[in-house]
């Protein structure tokens, strides 16, 4: 039988989203809803013992920093840019200073990176920064979102990086990001993900630590906080506990990248410093 792999991702960042409904959030109170989901998130993934990656925010990693190295003991920390609000100016060179804050917290290699709210990014000057692989496309279409349906839904490699897209579903690319996770029935969601790990062999799913707060007094849509807390906690362990089952290898985005180049020739091309394989 052919090895599977699941990545689990978790997007690190401030609690910003009620600011696109225009409700505004302090500061304290970002860093606070997202840090009481990970308290959460934590004692799930201790219980399960498995690896995951966590694309963090420099912001996010500078007003945590031994959140942020405990974290990186056992999990993946990549860059989620500098900040995730959209009402600060991104500029390139922000994935750059995000990487050097990550690094310097962690003492690690960063290697990895993904756009907040996966917007367009030209990837021309990550290899250069020594990033080896960008998370940032789903392939799918969603209007007024994206219309990716031209990318690919494999692993592929472009501009010098491994290009790891978020899982659609085979066929009809049904996306199977947080949204989905959040507002389909737990054993639908997961026999579309059981589905598209054995037609794939690998998995990549994204979630945000704050979906695990309480967030049912925010002014959201409700296909956005709900579930939340304790309740969405309930149905990531299920989705866990059922992927277990298939057998399939919980394995962070970099460990998988250092995979595809010890496998796959079609990989061989991107730098192979960042992680060894076993």
């Amino acid at each position: 039988m052919k090895r599977q792999f699941v990545m689990l991702t978790f997007d690190l960042e401030e609690f910003d989203i009620p600011e696109e409904y225009g409700q505004k959030v302090s500061t304290k109170e970002q860093f606070d809803i997202t840090l009481e989901g990970m308290d959460r998130l934590k004692k799930l993934l201790a219980v399960h013992r498995i690896p995951v990656t966590f694309f963090t925010t420099g912001n996010f990693a500078l007003k945590n920093p031994e959140l942020i190295k405990k974290l990186s003991q056992r999990h993946e920390i990549a860059s989620h840019a500098l900040f995730h609000s959209p009402f600060h100016e991104f500029r390139q060179e922000d994935i750059l200073e995000s990487k050097q804050i990550l690094e310097e917290v962690t003492g690690i290699k960063v290697t990895g990176f993904r756009m907040p709210r996966l917007k367009p990014l030209n990837i021309s000057r990550l290899s250069d920064w020594g990033f080896q692989y960008d998370s940032s496309i789903n392939p799918t279409f969603l209007p007024g979102r994206y219309n990716l349906l031209h990318k690919s839904a494999e692993p592929t490699v472009e501009k010098g990086l491994i290009i790891l897209p978020c899982s659609t579903s085979p066929t009809l690319r049904f996306p199977l990001f947080w949204l989905s996770f959040k507002n389909l029935p737990s054993a639908l969601y997961t026999a579309i993900a059981k589905r598209t790990l054995r037609k794939r062999r690998n998995l990549m799913l994204y979630f945000h630590p704050w979906e695990f707060a309480g967030i049912d007094h925010y002014k959201l849509p409700g296909y956005v906080k709900k579930p939340n807390g304790e309740r969405l906690i309930q149905k990531l362990d299920y989705l866990i506990s059922a992927l277990k089952e298939t057998g399939a290898e919980f394995i962070t985005s970099q460990d998988y990248c250092a995979y595809l180049i010890k496998t796959d020739k079609a990989f061989q091309s991107v730098d192979k410093s960042a992680a060894e394989f076993d």
